[in-house]
Formats: C-alpha cells, structure tokens, sequence
C-alpha cells in the first residue's frame, strides 16, 4: 500500500509555528518514503516526519528534508504496530513570497508480505526475532525524545 498525502505550507511559516498535516496510514511495516518538492521550492520548504512526538526522517533531529524539483526517495524498515496508525508530517517554509506543497507518500506493508516478498529465504522465527529488536529501539528513541521531541523547533 502507498499512503499519499499533500502539505502545503503558507509562506513565512517560520519553524516555531510549523504546520502539521496528519497521514493516516495502517499497521504494518514502512518499507519506502519519498517526499517531492516541485520545483520553485528553493530549497526554503521544510519537512520533518514524525511518530508522535519521535522524529522518524530524518533520523537525526537536527535536520530537515529541503529541496527544489526533487523528489527525495529511499527505503527504510519502520514498523508502526502501535495505534494511533497515522504519522504527523511537519512543515516550515522560510519563503517570504510564495506557498509550497509538497507531497509525503509513505509505502507500508504487513510483516507477513514483506517476508514473503523480499525475505522469501529468511525463517519467520528468525524475522519475528529482528522485528522485536527494531521495535525496542523504537521505543527506546521515543522514549528519549519525550524531553524535547522537536529541538528542530525553538
């Protein structure tokens, strides 16, 4: 499944007043993100994706995705197995003219089609095993980020 959503960010939105746009999305694994800046952005429109208040990508929460006529695209593993399903896609835009809308897609897949498709030799025990590990680690960043879950933000 492809989840897709568009934020379209005013201009002069500075990142102190950033703007949320929610994408619902199911439980499973996110396998692939891609965020497409069309061009005119200049580099000036902001995302930041977030699992409640844990910044998911980019992984390091300092940073940003920033581009023009660009679509940033790459695969991760992200299980999202805990309600509420949706992801928080926050946006700055440091445009003093014009608006931008970017679109955030979000590929998701169970965990059971994921083996079946790329891990097809890989035991389901074995797998089950990884996914425990991904989830800790999971929980252990959030957990960590409940202090200042956007230092991005001032």
């Amino acid at each position: 499944m492809i989840y897709a959503e568009d934020i379209t960010i005013a201009a002069n939105t500075l990142k102190g007043n950033a703007l949320r746009q929610r994408i619902v999305v199911s439980k499973g694994l996110v396998y692939r993100v891609e965020i497409e800046f069309p061009s005119g952005c200049a580099g000036l429109a902001h995302i930041v994706i977030c699992d409640g208040n844990y910044q998911v990508w980019p992984s390091n929460a300092s940073a940003t995705f920033h581009a023009s006529n660009h679509t940033i695209s790459f695969e991760d593993l992200y299980l999202k197995e805990i309600e509420p399903y949706f992801l928080d896609i926050w946006g700055y835009n440091l445009d003093e003219e014009y608006c931008h809308t970017i679109q955030v897609r979000v590929g998701l897949i169970t965990k059971k089609i994921f083996m079946a498709r790329f891990l097809p030799t890989m035991t389901y025990d074995y797998f089950l095993e990884l996914l425990e590990e991904v989830k800790l680690d999971q929980e252990r960043l959030r957990k960590e980020t409940l202090d200042k879950p956007f230092s991005w933000i001032d």
